[in-house]
């Protein structure tokens, strides 16, 4: 597989008034091209921190990290992000939102309108096109903002707990729709959760981060993902592999 990113013992550190704060430890890891990683761990151990620095937002302290052989130093629009908040423009329709990127990138006005009806397509909002940002429900805007990011093309689709502040009814539609978005795009996604059941159904890789002397304590290659794409209806976590990785990843994170 194609190498994309190369993460070489990265630490970040936070000074907070007179106290400097380990927010990663000694982080290493690969991303490939067509990969879909999960970073698996509980709330502080640094997970939003990794995907800031991979976009850009954030120089570590130590160590780098490089793309296509080259160091990030800046936010690039090679790495798409989606945040837990989709940060729409509510005066936008929907439209006008995913049409952003495209305008920035001096594309003809028929290439835009070509990209976008694409993307609302495949997130489902073909309808919804003209409709403002307030109408929609959180699940919709979501998609909105999935969309927007992928109509501009990112090599690597950054995911900061998307699904995080949906519904649980909503949350499952979203996780089929991004399992299904990545298998037709061809695309290479790291997606950070804390939901061990999300990352075992979405990632075929999935990193378990803790706060510690090592920010990431163990990897986990898999691929119930893949299985789920091509029978969407197989109840693979009643299946007793899938428990037993369930509770090793749990016990994982109690240590």
């Amino acid at each position: 597989m194609k190498k994309i990113i190369e993460i070489d013992n990265i630490s970040v550190n936070y000074d907070m008034d007179e106290e400097t704060i380990k927010a990663l430890n000694n982080v290493s890891l690969d991303i490939n091209k067509n990969e879909f990683i999960c970073i698996l761990g509980p709330s502080g151990c640094g997970k939003s921190t990794l995907l800031k620095t991979i976009a850009g937002f954030i120089i570590p302290n130590e160590g780098n990290i490089y793309m296509n052989n080259q160091e990030i130093q800046t936010p690039d629009k090679s790495r798409g992000v989606v945040f837990q908040e989709p940060n729409l423009f509510p005066w936008y329709t929907v439209f006008q939102n995913v049409a952003i990127g495209p305008k920035l990138n001096n594309r003809s006005q028929k290439e835009i309108n070509n990209i976008c009806d694409k993307y609302l397509s495949q997130v489902e909002l073909e309808e919804y096109k003209d409709s403002k940002v307030f109408e929609l429900s959180g699940g919709q805007k979501q998609r909105v903002a999935i969309a927007r990011t992928l109509a501009n093309n990112p090599e690597v689709i950054l995911m900061d707990e998307p699904f995080g502040a949906l519904d649980s009814f909503t949350r499952k539609k979203m996780q089929i729709m991004i399992r299904d978005l990545w298998n037709k795009n061809n695309s290479t996604i790291l997606f950070v959760t804390h939901d061990i059941d999300e990352a075992l159904l979405l990632g075929t890789k999935i990193y378990v981060m803790r706060r510690g002397e090592k920010s990431i304590v163990k990897s986990y290659d898999i691929d119930y993902t893949n299985r789920l794409i091509n029978n969407p209806k197989e109840s693979v976590v009643k299946e007793e592999g899938f428990i037993k990785l369930k509770e090793k990843i749990l016990s994982l994170l109690e240590e």
